[in-house]
């Protein structure tokens, strides 16, 4: 039996963010230096080990998430012999519909941390962000609030070095989290957003 962790749905998104960053920059539409989806690449950007990550991989192929080919002649997109293309489809109707009930959040008490939710500052929607706001814990974070169990301990220095990344795991907590109104915001955007991911 396929067993998914919370972690493999970080690296199912970083998989989708990265391809999608590559084939903008390619086309001039993209600022700054992309990574590519190679194992050491990936571990870096999630502060895990290359172990994990091809655990990760392994459990998300096997549960159809990502799908694998060889690179083309001349596709610079992947730097080691196996190129990973997310499932956007499946992975969007995980996270819209079971992310809530498969992954579970835990409420950890009062403190600081980074800010996510509606809190998050790079999400926009026509919902007021809470008074006292959900925060991934994180020595030094920038905002106190109600600590809420992000999806592995390493969301919070993942998230300082790709927004992308933060403003999605930000939208994934309110599925998690949220109540019916914002649910139904927070579901189209993260299909957008999932649905555009390698275009």
């Amino acid at each position: 039996m396929n067993i998914l962790k919370p972690f493999d749905l970080v690296v199912a998104l970083k998989i989708g963010l990265n391809e999608r960053a590559l084939r903008l920059a390619q086309t001039g539409e993209y600022d700054g230096l992309p990574t590519t989806n190679a194992m050491s690449h990936l571990a870096e950007s999630l502060g895990r080990g290359k172990g994990d990550v091809s655990r990760s991989i392994g459990r998300l192929l096997g549960a159809g998430l990502i799908g694998e080919r060889d690179p083309s002649e001349g596709d610079h997109l992947a730097q080691n012999r196996k190129y990973y293309s997310v499932q956007r489809q499946g992975l969007s109707d995980l996270l819209l519909y079971g992310v809530r009930y498969v992954f579970a959040p835990s409420i950890l008490g009062f403190g600081r941390g980074v800010a996510t939710g509606w809190n998050c500052p790079l999400v926009r929607a026509a919902i007021n962000p809470l008074e006292i706001p959900f925060v991934w814990p994180a020595p030094g974070g920038e905002a106190n609030g109600q600590l809420l169990e992000p999806l592995y301990a390493g969301v919070p220095a993942a998230v300082a070095r790709d927004s992308d990344l933060y403003s999605l795991l930000s939208l994934i907590e309110v599925l998690r989290i949220g109540k019916p109104r914002e649910l139904k915001y927070a579901q189209e955007m993260v299909h957008e957003k999932i649905m555009a991911l390698h275009r």
